[in-house]
């Protein structure tokens, strides 16, 4: 009876059954109804209610994006559902919580489907930019196409039209921004490093992009930094989950650091000329963005083990953050003629390379690197070689 009643319910099932943005709000947040009713009180969230409400008004949240939208099926009516259709029980999946439908944008297809932190200004500089400029910033249908392609979860082709925006207009803050988080997401996290920087050289305002940087430097293990970048993004907007979560994770690592570097400390206080304890130290400190600390400990080490590999990349990493490339490279040397198939430190010394000018030597020694990598089974990684390759062969550094 009770199946029978729940399925007519189902049938009769309106197509267009919104929820309030409220509701919205505190599912994407994840927070108590109290937690909501504070932070509205102190009037921390009034702006993404009003976003929120103009995406349910424009219809750009929909079944497409619920988290509950399965394989055209909805798993809370337990019918079949069209993608344009909504109801109460709406969901919209992480990577689509942060579409932008700002009044005013209609226009600015380019900006659509950013985190919403910043973008008024981004508009405005780029609607001044196209006045002098007649190459759309937006990118036109391109951008749109590299964004359907991120969505669809075709990474890889979303980036090579990404890259296609920004041979046309380098500015373009949108492409720049998706082209980081699509290799975030492919776990291409130094490429990822890199196209952040240059994003934040456009506009150093935007919250997203500062979340998604600390998450890149958190993958490489650059706790500090890490923890810097969540910082940023919370001033810049301080009621986003998943910045917080971010910096919790951040801060646990670095706690666990700071407890194993105590326990390095105590090995030494026992054996001063501990190589292993050295070296543990060393690492520890280059998580913790302790770079002299970690460089005096990578040179005691190497004192009692000369021919340590491990010590001489990890120090080259640490001179080559100092700004000191001529010592790195030196250091990178030593570490790949005590082990030549280490594809990390021929990796890093191709980085030395094209700091320093060489691209040909900086083109071999990523040659190398992919080659080991591959060998190893690490095909991200080798991944990762090939495309510095590649862009060395078509003159892009």
């Amino acid at each position: 009876m009770k199946t029978t009643m729940y399925r007519k319910q189902a049938e009769n099932f309106p197509e267009w059954d919104p929820p309030a943005p409220s509701t919205v709000y505190i599912k994407i947040k994840n927070i108590p109804y109290e937690t909501f009713k504070t932070r509205l009180n102190q009037g921390l969230v009034d702006t993404e209610i009003d976003q929120i409400r103009n995406r349910l008004e424009r219809r750009i949240y929909c079944c497409e994006i619920c988290s509950k939208y399965v394989n055209g099926h909805c798993v809370i009516t337990n019918r079949k559902a069209e993608p344009g259709w909504i109801c109460k029980s709406f969901v919209p999946k992480e990577e689509f919580i942060y579409l932008d439908a700002r009044h005013g944008s209609e226009n600015s297809t380019g900006f659509r489907h950013l985190s919403e932190t910043g973008l008024r200004k981004d508009r405005v500089d780029g609607e001044a930019r196209k006045e002098q400029n007649p190459v759309s910033v937006d990118g036109g249908g391109l951008y749109e196409e590299g964004i359907a392609l991120y969505r669809q979860g075709r990474l890889k082709l979303a980036l090579e039209t990404f890259d296609q925006v920004l041979s046309e207009n380098p500015q373009h803050f949108a492409a720049t921004f998706y082209r980081g988080t699509a290799l975030l997401k492919l776990k291409f996290y130094e490429e990822a490093l890199e196209t952040f920087d240059r994003a934040s050289k456009i506009n150093s305002c935007h919250a997203g992009l500062w979340t998604n940087k600390g998450f890149v430097l958190m993958r490489l293990e650059r706790f500090r930094q890490s923890l810097e970048a969540f910082e940023r993004s919370i001033s810049l907007n301080p009621v986003q989950k998943n910045a917080w979560e971010g910096k919790d994770a951040v801060l646990a690592r670095i706690l666990q650091c700071e407890k194993a570097l105590k326990e390095s400390e105590k090995a030494l206080e026992i054996n001063s000329c501990d190589a292993g304890a050295l070296f543990q130290k060393g690492k520890l400190n280059l998580k913790l963005g302790e770079l002299e600390q970690a460089k005096t400990s990578f040179e005691k080490a190497l004192e009692v083990k000369p021919e340590n590999a491990d010590s001489w990349h990890l120090r080259g990493k640490v001179l080559f953050g100092m700004g000191l490339e001529k010592e790195a490279l030196h250091a990178f040397e030593k570490a790949t003629r005590q082990k030549p198939d280490f594809p990390e430190a021929w990796y890093e010394k191709g980085l030395v390379f094209l700091k320093l000018g060489n691209p040909k030597s900086a083109e071999n020694a990523f040659k190398i690197a992919a080659d080991l990598w591959e060998n190893k089974g690490e095909k991200t990684k080798a991944e990762t070689a090939w495309q510095k390759v590649r862009k060395l062969g078509s003159g892009i550094k």
